[in-house]
C-alpha cells in the first residue's frame, strides 16, 4: 500500500467549522487507499458525518485540502459534478436523499442529469435493481417503502452512477438483522468488485470481519488508524473513543487465556472460529 498510486483520496490537515464557529474537524490527516474496505468509528459528535460531508464536496474545508487522485478539489460548479461522479455518499436517513415519487424515477434522476442516452440509463437501472433486489419494488412510490427498502433505493441512487469511492453513513442504523444482513451482503460484493467502500458505524461486530483497516474519530481527532485487530484489540483505546470489543474477538481472547486457541490465531468470522476449533 506505499505505492502513491494506491491513494485514491487524501485528507490533508483538514480542519472544519460550522457557522456559528463550533470546531467539528481538527486537523484531520486520512489516506483512502483503492479498493480498501475502510471503517470510520466514533461515538456520536466525534466528526464523522462531517468529515464524509467533506470528502464529498458538500463541505468546503476551512482550513486544509483534500485531494482525488493526486489532485485538488476543484469547488467549481463543474468541479463537484465531476467529484460527485467519482465519490457518492449514502446519508444516515434516506429520506433526507430520497425525493422523486418513484422508486424507478428516484434511481433514473441523476442519469439523466447526466444527459446520457435512454437505452443506458434503462440499463444501468435495470441492473442495478437487480443487483439490489429492487426489482419487485421499482414500480412503487418511494414514500410507501419499508426502512430497508428506502436504504436500499438510497444505495442504488448512488450506485447507478458508477463511482470509484462509495461512502456510507452508518448503514446499518435502525435496520432490523434481516435488512442490516442484507446490507453487509451489499457492501461485500461492492467490495469484491473493486469499489473503494468506506463506511462510519458504532457496530464493532460488523466491522471486525468486513474492514481492511479501521479509523478511530475522537473529539474531532483522529485518534487511532490501524487494522481491525489492532484497534480492538486496544481496550484503553476502545475505552477513550467509547467503543466495544466485537464480541468474536472476546470470545477469541478467553479460548487463547484457556489455551484452547493459539495465541497467534485471529478468527474474524465465525465460521473461522469453528475451523481453528476442530
Amino acid at each position: 500500500f506505499s505505492d502513491l498510486n494506491d491513494i485514491l483520496m487524501e485528507v490533508r490537515d483538514l480542519s472544519y467549522r460550522y457557522p456559528d464557529q463550533t470546531l467539528a474537524l481538527d486537523h484531520v490527516n486520512l489516506t483512502i487507499r483503492r479498493h480498501e474496505r475502510l471503517a470510520i468509528m466514533g461515538s456520536n459528535g466525534s466528526g464523522k458525518s462531517t468529515l464524509f460531508l467533506n470528502l464529498n464536496g458538500v463541505y468546503k474545508p476551512t482550513e486544509g485540502q483534500i485531494l482525488y487522485e493526486g489532485q485538488p478539489v476543484d469547488y467549481s460548479r463543474k468541479g463537484l459534478l465531476e467529484l460527485r461522479r467519482k465519490v457518492g455518499i449514502v446519508f444516515q436517513e434516506p429520506d433526507n436523499q430520497l425525493f422523486c415519487a418513484s422508486v424507478a424515477g428516484e434511481i433514473s434522476f441523476g442519469l439523466y442529469n447526466l444527459g446520457l442516452e435512454e437505452p443506458v440509463i434503462r440499463a444501468r437501472v435495470d441492473e442495478v435493481c437487480d443487483r439490489l433486489s429492487i426489482t419487485p419494488f421499482r414500480s412503487k412510490p418511494t414514500h410507501f417503502l419499508s426502512g430497508g427498502q428506502k436504504k436500499r433505493v438510497s444505495i442504488a441512487d448512488i450506485l447507478v452512477m458508477q463511482p470509484e469511492l462509495l461512502i456510507l453513513d452508518e448503514p446499518f442504523s435502525a435496520l432490523d438483522p434481516k435488512h442490516a444482513q442484507m446490507i453487509d451482503q451489499i457492501l461485500r460484493t461492492f467490495s469484491d468488485s473493486g469499489i473503494t467502500v468506506v463506511i462510519s458505524t458504532h457496530e464493532a461486530d460488523r466491522i471486525y470481519p468486513w474492514a481492511d483497516r479501521v479509523v478511530v474519530l475522537n473529539n474531532s481527532h483522529i485518534l487511532a488508524d490501524g487494522t481491525p485487530d489492532e484497534i480492538f484489540s486496544d481496550v484503553s483505546l476502545l475505552t477513550a473513543a467509547n467503543l466495544e470489543q466485537p464480541t468474536l474477538l472476546k470470545v477469541s481472547q478467553t479460548l487463547h487465556r484457556a489455551g484452547i486457541l493459539p495465541q497467534n490465531c485471529h478468527p474474524r468470522t465465525a465460521q473461522q472460529l469453528e475451523q481453528m476449533l476442530k
